[in-house]
């Protein structure tokens, strides 16, 4: 496939929203701790659970995801031995704790404290090995997961049947429905109908990971239905098929609009953050080598020899909104910009209602919507 790559320096274009708060930012240390090490002040961010057993792929997974390991390099990793916490502060939209369980914690150990674990929780994934026999893997899924909702019912439960890039896509198949089934049917027995699990086919050699998380993470956003409804606003307005706000660093995207998201655009848009950034490291630095490989500046169009254009612009230092549309639409580029304008300005007004919750003082609850900047319906007051 041809492709045109074209990257455009718009300085100071957008210089209405082009400064953010610090406290968008976080720091860029990686954190690795004992559970009883962990500091009083993390304990506020909304906290992930990578559990399953032994060689599930948990450690993998995380490594993949959030610090940019190739997927051969996890075959060289050691198990897990004892409880890792990690800080994912790659996203200022995105802040929360990974918590990486090792595969033989015992519940019923007295010295497990699961209920401060548990209450903490927004959502406990579970790893299932689809290459290994999962029977033990469905009976430590009925455990965990029966233990957690009794102590929080608010945690959501997500099953990741992993290392089915060996499967066939029939066996891929059989293997959801057979793990589905007898999770619900443990479930059924026990009188917990009421418990929800979600299943996902992964795989850290694809994209499906990366696809999965950003389904997790979505569901801890309680600013979502607001971005969504902007970037339906964005999309109608400016002739685009289909629009991701995207995590740059990790490639999650935490929003998208309301029309079903393919696979193979969303592979693009990941490949197409992979270009820019790795352009941009080899063009975009000083002599020095100072400065940002992504800044407010960071703009890029691919075209593609089918007649559909890649549009990515920068809207924080942490998030990018990624673009597909087709060259007829594209031809109208200053709508579609003055679109973006409106967009951004509407994405920085909610962050900073965000970040005013979360300071001493803040009175809304984080994620409610600014009235000064969004009707109730997530509608920006400028119209697009």
């Amino acid at each position: 496939m041809s492709i045109q790559y074209e990257v455009e320096q718009l300085a100071g274009s957008y210089g209405v929203a082009d400064s953010f708060p610090k406290d968008f930012g976080y720091g860029e240390e990686e954190e690795e701790a004992d559970i009883e090490d962990s500091p009083a002040s993390s304990d506020s961010k909304p906290r992930i659970l990578l559990m399953g057993l032994r060689r599930s792929g948990k450690s993998s997974i995380q490594k993949v995801v959030f610090h940019k390991m190739s997927p051969n390099e996890t075959l060289f990793l050691e198990s897990t031995n004892k409880i890792y916490k990690d800080d994912i502060s790659s996203s200022s939209f995105v802040n929360f704790q990974i918590w990486d369980f090792p595969g033989q914690v015992d519940f019923i150990d007295p010295t497990f404290d699961y209920e401060m674990i548990f209450r903490g929780t927004g959502a406990l994934i579970f790893v299932i090995d689809a290459q290994d026999d999962y029977v033990e893997a469905l009976g430590r899924l009925h455990l965990t997961v029966s233990r957690a909702y009794r102590v929080n019912p608010e945690i959501n439960f997500e099953v990741f049947i992993h290392k089915v890039d060996g499967l066939s896509d029939d066996h891929k198949i059989e293997t959801q429905r057979d793990i589905h089934q007898r999770a619900n049917d443990d479930l059924a027995d026990a009188s917990l109908e009421k418990l929800h699990l979600s299943f996902y086919l992964t795989s850290i050699y694809d994209h499906s990971i990366f696809e999965a998380f950003s389904k997790v993470v979505q569901k801890l956003i309680p600013q979502l239905p607001t971005l969504e409804n902007l970037l339906n606003i964005f999309i109608s307005n400016s002739g685009i098929e289909k629009a991701f706000l995207f995590d740059v660093v990790s490639k999650i995207y935490i929003a998208t609009d309301s029309s079903p998201v393919d696979m193979q655009s969303y592979e693009l848009c990941c490949d197409m953050i992979d270009v820019v950034i790795d352009v941009s490291c080899i063009y975009g630095l000083k002599e020095d080598g100072s400065g940002s490989a992504y800044d407010k500046e960071s703009m890029a169009i691919i075209k593609l020899n089918n007649t559909t254009v890649l549009y990515l612009k920068e809207v924080t230092k942490f998030l990018a909104l990624v673009c597909i549309l087709r060259e007829e639409s594209f031809e109208r580029k200053g709508l579609i910009d003055y679109n973006f304008h409106c967009f951004r300005k509407a994405i920085h007004e909610v962050f900073e209602v965000g970040v005013s919750t979360q300071r001493p003082g803040g009175t809304q609850p984080l994620g409610s919507p600014c009235k000064k900047a969004v009707a109730l319906n997530g509608t920006p007051r400028n119209t697009i």
